[in-house]
């Protein structure tokens, strides 16, 4: 009982325009939501260093291999279509913490090494593959 009541309190505490901003609100996240989850899986990893192709991966062949970094040697795991950066030693470890990537478009980066991997493939109407903003290049 004194559930219920305080559930209509907090009900009656807001506004008409708070309902609509809450309800906005979860539209627009799951939308974005099912959009992530459906874009296309990619068919290949594009590996940069420095702005320049150094190595392309095929997502349907599990592998690990070692690309050059700035700071010294870099791994890349490709497993079961998907793929990501392994343990590093970075400062940050962002890379690292991006974990598997599979969707086409998806990108994942090691700043400091230099290192960016870029899924490949799929539906590429849909996304720009060499069109990217001063920070991931």
């Amino acid at each position: 009982m004194l559930q219920n009541a305080t559930e209509n309190i907090l009900w009656r505490a807001t506004t008409p325009a708070d309902r609509w901003t809450m309800g906005l609100s979860a539209l627009l996240i799951g939308g974005f939501a099912a959009y992530l989850a459906l874009r296309p899986a990619g068919q290949q990893a594009v590996v940069q260093r420095d702005n320049q192709t150094v190595l392309t991966l095929a997502l349907t062949q599990n592998q690990q291999v070692e690309v050059a970094g700035r700071l010294g040697p870099v791994a890349i795991q490709v497993q079961d279509g998907r793929v990501r950066l392994l343990e590093y030693a970075s400062p940050r470890l962002i890379g690292t913490r991006t974990g598997w990537i599979v969707a086409s478009g998806a990108m994942v980066a090691c700043v400091p090494c230099g290192i960016l991997i870029r899924v490949e493939g799929g539906d590429t109407d849909h996304t720009p593959m060499d069109h990217f903003d001063g920070i991931a290049r």
